[in-house]
């Protein structure tokens, strides 16, 4: 399943007890989705300089195509010169499209690593709060357990201290 922003925004979580603290949870996929949105609108605007640079490219070589078939058709005395300006505007159009492909390349690399960089962030954070819960659970069933016996020594002297009072009162009941 492809990762869109309507996924990320889209997304709802389970509550369960002891789970991850939903305002946090929120925030990190509010960051996560800012920076995707960025990276999309990024994206699109280089998607649309290289579509543009393609059909400068396109225009320049079949001005350069007309150009050669008009050379051809002409007189020998026709000057060269014009197709010597169009293949340096064709050479021109193609460094142009050349350096706007290792620009957007660059940039996709370098949104990948900070992708990378936030999803490892994301992976270490969880494991810290797994571990401070795994932590917490067990100082708590610790807690637990000492406050069961408690209530359990407890109990047991109750019930001692009724079954004595029990007594004391049979035995009143009997001299009566």
């Amino acid at each position: 399943m492809a990762i869109t922003l309507d996924t990320i925004v889209n997304k709802v979580f389970k509550v369960v007890k002891n789970g991850y603290d939903n305002n946090e949870v929120e925030s990190f996929l509010d960051e996560i989705l800012e920076e995707m949105e960025n990276r999309e609108a990024e994206t699109n605007q280089l998607k649309a300089q290289v579509a543009s640079l393609t059909e400068e490219l396109n225009q320049a070589r079949a001005e350069l195509a007309n150009a050669r078939n008009a050379s051809a058709s002409a007189p020998a005395a026709a000057p060269a010169k014009p197709v010597k300006d169009d293949r340096r505007s064709t050479e021109s159009f193609e460094l142009v499209l050349s350096k706007a492909k290792g620009a957007y390349e660059e940039i996709v690399s370098a949104a990948d690593q900070r992708a990378e960089e936030i999803i490892d962030k994301a992976n270490k954070d969880a494991a810290t709060i797994r571990s401070d819960a795994q932590a917490q659970i067990s100082d708590l069933t610790s807690k637990l357990a000492t406050l069961r016996k408690q209530t359990s020594e407890y109990y047991n002297a109750v019930k001692k201290l009724m079954d004595d009072q029990n007594a004391s009162l049979d035995q009143i009941k009997r001299l009566l």
